[in-house]
């Protein structure tokens, strides 16, 4: 009798625990996702992000990240160098690169679970947090071999074409400020334990200064807003 009392008590817990993992629509801990992103004011490939995410409730996930992206001023455009014998084109209009590091703190929040091993599963995701703003020179290589801003080759200089991104990280700066998004993102992973899928949404993000993207005498700006949307991969646990 008490060797089945003792079995009776143990198969009611573990039904019990059973049921409370089937109930609960997180039956994971942690979230690890990465990806890339496009938004409207960056380019083909915008940037890239690291975010890590842990249960807080039966519902909601508290998310932690860090994303490094490239912001554009709408007046850049890409055109051929005019040196006849140079294939390469740069950035007409364009004056410095801004690289945005983002800090993220947010929450994820569950709106419609997906069945198991198929369909979708939408989360409304909301963060926001701290912004390192690194802002250097966008240097062009001009005919004698020299390095000069779009200003200057205005100015007169022949462009063979762009002197890459390191060319003037020893004048880079760090400008603060501060952003915030709003997403939706969509999951399409056939397996627990993995993440597929991509997120649409908007985000603002405001400087400390305006920041100079283009030359003096042309509109600049402090406040950066977007839409975007990111391919993203993961795994759970």
């Amino acid at each position: 009798m008490k060797k089945l009392l003792i079995f009776s008590l143990m198969t009611f817990f573990l039904l019990a625990d059973a049921k409370s993992q089937k109930d609960d629509p997180f039956d994971y801990g942690q979230e690890f996702l990465f990806g890339v992103t496009k938004a409207t004011n960056g380019g083909l490939v915008s940037g890239g992000f690291f975010r890590y995410s842990a249960k807080k409730s039966d519902r909601i996930f508290q998310t932690f990240g860090l994303e490094i992206a490239n912001v554009r001023h709408p007046q850049e455009r890409r055109v051929q160098s005019p040196t006849f014998f140079s294939s390469s084109t740069f950035y007409e209009g364009k004056e410095k690169y801004l690289i945005s590091t983002r800090l993220m703190y947010g929450y994820d929040l569950l709106l419609f679970k997906k069945a198991e091993q198929k369909g979708v599963q939408i989360n409304g995701v909301l963060a926001g947090g701290p912004t390192f703003g690194l802002v250097s020179p966008y240097l062009l290589r001009s005919e004698d071999g020299g390095l000069v801003t779009y200003s200057q080759y205005l100015n007169g200089s022949a462009i063979i074409g762009p002197a890459g991104y390191f060319s003037g990280i020893d004048q880079m700066e760090v400008v603060m400020g501060a952003h915030v998004r709003a997403s939706l993102l969509f999951e399409f992973g056939s397996f627990k334990s993995k993440i597929t899928g991509f997120e649409v949404g908007f985000l603002a993000e405001i400087f400390s200064r305006e920041i100079e993207l283009v030359p003096l005498g042309t509109k600049n700006y402090n406040f950066f807003p977007a839409a975007f949307v990111s391919v993203l991969f993961g795994s759970r646990k």
